[in-house]
C-alpha cells in the first residue's frame, strides 16, 4: 500500500503586518518566502514538513486536542486590499492517484478554485472521452 503525499505553495502577495503573517506561517508550519516587485517586498509560503496537503486541522496546546481550521480564511485576513493569494496543491499516491487544485482568496475572503479533474468535463467538446488518468 502506498502513502498519499501532497505539496502546496502560494504565489507572492502584500501583507498587512509582516510579524502577524510570520506567526500565521509558524502556526501552520509553513516556510515564509519573499520576493520583490517594483521595490515592494511580497510574501508567500511553502509547506514545510507537511506532506498531507493544505492543513484542515491544527493542534491546540491549550485544549490538548486538534481543531478544525480554515487556512485560506485565515490567510485572507493577512492580505492587503487588491491582492489575491493563490495556493496550488499537488498530490499523488504512486502514479495511480494524481490530484491538482488551485485556490484563490482575496482580502475580503472571496474564493474560487480549480480542480484538475475539471478537464474531463471541459474536454468533452473536443471529442469522445477517454478513461480517467487514475484508472
Amino acid at each position: 500500500m502506498a502513502n498519499y503525499t501532497a505539496y502546496f505553495r502560494s504565489n507572492y502577495f502584500a501583507v498587512k503586518d509582516v510579524a502577524q503573517f510570520q506567526a500565521f506561517c509558524a502556526a501552520f508550519q509553513l516556510e515564509m518566502i519573499t520576493d520583490t516587485e517594483n521595490n515592494q517586498t511580497l510574501y508567500g509560503f511553502l509547506n514545510e514538513g507537511n506532506e498531507g496537503g493544505i492543513p484542515v486541522t491544527r493542534y491546540n496546546e491549550a485544549t490538548d486536542d486538534w481543531e478544525e481550521v480554515d487556512l485560506l480564511g485565515e490567510l485572507a485576513a493577512h492580505l492587503m486590499e487588491d491582492y489575491v493569494a493563490i495556493v496550488m496543491e499537488v498530490g499523488f499516491e504512486k502514479m495511480r492517484y494524481l490530484i491538482g487544485m488551485a485556490h484563490a482568496v482575496n482580502a475580503a475572503g472571496e474564493r474560487m478554485e480549480v480542480d484538475l479533474d475539471e478537464i474531463y468535463e471541459r474536454s468533452a467538446v473536443l471529442g469522445r472521452k477517454g478513461t480517467s488518468c487514475s484508472e
